[in-house]
C-alpha cells in the first residue's frame, strides 16, 4: 500500500470536542464583560478563570461597548485564531501541515511588538495587536488540529502491539 500525500480522514469526535471547548473558551472572553454589565454573580469568576494566562490589564483589552474583554487584545487574537484553526481542521477532517517557516513569519510581528514594550518603546494599539495575533493563533490551531488528527489516527487502527498473544515469545 502506498502512502498518499493527503492523510486519510479520521474520526471527527475528538477534534470536534476539543474545537467545541476552544469555541466555548473564546466565547467566555466576550461573555464575561457582558455578564458584568448585567450584574451577574458569575462575571468575576469567569474573569478569574482567564487570569493565569493573561495579565488582563484593562487598557490593553478590547472593549466592544460593555467593558474590557476578559483577556488582552493579543490573547483574544490568539484565542480567536486558534479556534478558527481547530475549526478548519475539524471541518476538513484532514491535516493542514503548515510549514514551520510560517511560524516564524506570523510570530515575528507579535514578538517584535512585545520586545518593543520590554525596552520601553511604544507598542501597538489594541486592534493592531489583536490583528497581528490572529494569524499566530490560527497557525497554532492548525498545528493542534493536526496533532489531534494524528493522535486519533494512531489510536484508531489496530497494531501488532495491541494483540499481546502475537507479541509473546514461545
Amino acid at each position: 500500500m502506498t502512502d498518499s500525500p493527503f492523510p486519510r480522514p479520521t474520526s471527527r469526535l475528538v477534534p470536534a470536542i476539543v474545537t467545541g471547548f476552544a469555541l466555548l473558551w473564546t466565547a467566555g472572553v466576550v461573555v464575561a464583560p457582558w455578564l458584568a454589565t448585567n450584574g451577574s454573580f458569575f462575571a468575576p469568576w469567569l474573569r478569574l478563570l482567564y487570569k493565569p494566562g493573561c495579565h488582563q490589564i484593562a487598557e490593553r483589552c478590547l472593549d466592544l461597548g460593555f467593558g474590557p474583554m476578559a483577556v488582552c487584545a493579543r490573547c483574544m487574537g490568539l484565542y480567536i485564531g486558534g479556534s478558527l484553526g481547530l475549526l478548519w481542521t475539524t471541518l476538513r477532517n484532514r491535516s493542514s501541515r503548515p510549514r514551520p517557516v510560517w511560524l516564524a513569519i506570523v510570530a515575528a510581528p507579535s514578538v517584535l511588538d512585545f520586545a518593543a514594550g520590554l525596552v520601553g518603546l511604544p507598542s501597538l494599539a489594541n486592534w493592531p495587536r489583536f490583528a497581528l495575533a490572529v494569524p499566530l493563533g490560527l497557525l497554532a490551531g492548525l498545528y493542534l488540529g493536526d496533532a489531534l488528527l494524528e493522535i486519533v489516527r494512531q489510536n484508531s487502527h489496530p497494531t501488532a502491539s495491541a494483540n499481546p498473544q502475537q507479541n509473546s515469545v514461545g
